[in-house]
């Protein structure tokens, strides 16, 4: 067997206490493995008898019964030997997020898994993972301010403005999250950068107000692109960062234009799911009722698991293209290649 590193397979020599740290930072992301006995390079460390086997793997076993990680995780671990007699830890994605180091606490004991590292989680990530675990969507919880106004939506949709609740706009007689998405009152921006071939930027363009009056700003501006990348890829491409984005990101979306491609970035990466996941058709949505607004504005025309890929793909088939994906636990990268439109 071949061993290499990814964004779901971790390679240790020994059994050390930092490998409780890569438990913890799988369980709070999409799983992975964890091989114990292989060198950074793939090789095989070492060989063990059965007596020493039955004492490493105990060793694991005792984190689990002595609560070493919290919650508990032993249902969603599975140790063995293969036979290369490499101990192989199957860690699944808990469901009881976040998981922690019980002797450091939430603040100080929570890892995420990011690209082929463990990385200590932050104040805002570890709130992410509690409501990821319960099932709440930032879009569903109240707005931090009620004092909203929605002209632009009003104007462009007057026969929706009576009608916020049902939009999901109102709960518990406030303003939501989503509603403050659609608000005059929006603050986060899309940057458009122009880069040169070594990535330095030469121009730069940003967007703002309530999503939708980005959405549609953007779409015009993308006209100016039309001969060189398909009209219907670019917006899927747009749509798509709007829609699994993570609105409690800090980061704003960034569209990087450079000689030969596009970059769609989006901040929070894959929700639920990983990029082997994506490649293989599996769909998850971080803002289920932000993809059912705007495909009942007419924005799409896709499904609530809206990622548009299929579509964008659709749209390059006859220059012989495809889009690239790269997803990250903190970024989703659609890169769109340039072609010459007839």
């Amino acid at each position: 067997m071949k061993y290499k590193e990814s964004e779901r397979v971790e390679l240790k020599r020994e059994i050390i206490d930092e490998i409780k740290k890569e438990i913890v930072a799988f369980l709070n992301t999409n799983g992975g493995t964890i091989y114990i006995g292989v060198n950074d390079d793939g090789t095989i460390y070492y060989n063990l008898t059965d007596k020493q086997k039955d004492i490493e793997a105990t060793r694991i076993i005792n984190w689990l019964i002595n609560d070493v990680i919290s919650p508990n995780p032993k249902d969603y671990i599975d140790l063995n030997w293969n036979s290369d007699g490499v101990l192989v830890l199957n860690i699944c994605e808990g469901k009881e997020k976040p998981y922690y180091l019980t002797e450091l606490g939430v603040k100080n004991g929570t890892y995420i898994r990011y690209e082929t590292s463990k990385v200590k989680a932050n104040t805002k990530e570890i709130e992410s993972l509690a409501l990821e675990a319960r099932q709440i969507c930032y879009e569903d919880l109240i707005a931090s301010t009620n004092d909203l106004t929605f002209n632009y939506f009003n104007n462009k949709y007057s026969e929706f403005s009576d009608k916020y609740k049902a939009l999901g706009f109102i709960k518990d007689n406030k303003y939501t999250n989503l509603a403050y998405l659609f608000s005059d009152n929006q603050n986060n921006r899309t940057k458009i950068y122009y880069l040169d071939n070594i990535n330095n930027i030469k121009k730069r363009k940003d967007f703002k107000g309530p999503i939708i009056k980005q959405i549609d700003d953007i779409l015009i501006y993308f006209k100016k692109l039309a001969n060189n990348y398909p009209y219907k890829a670019l917006k899927e491409a747009l749509l798509n960062a709007f829609i699994h984005r993570d609105w409690e990101s800090k980061s704003n979306i960034k569209i990087e234009i450079n000689q030969n491609k596009i970059n769609f970035i989006s901040p929070g990466g894959l929700y639920l799911l990983s990029s082997e996941d994506i490649i293989v058709g599996k769909k998850s949505s971080r803002n289920p009722k932000l993809a059912k607004l705007l495909k009942y504005l007419g924005y799409t025309t896709n499904n609530l698991e809206h990622n548009g890929l299929n579509e964008i793909n659709l749209a390059y088939k006859k220059y012989n293209k495809e889009a690239l994906v790269m997803a990250t636990s903190k970024l989703f990268i659609i890169s769109l290649p340039k072609v010459k439109i007839a």
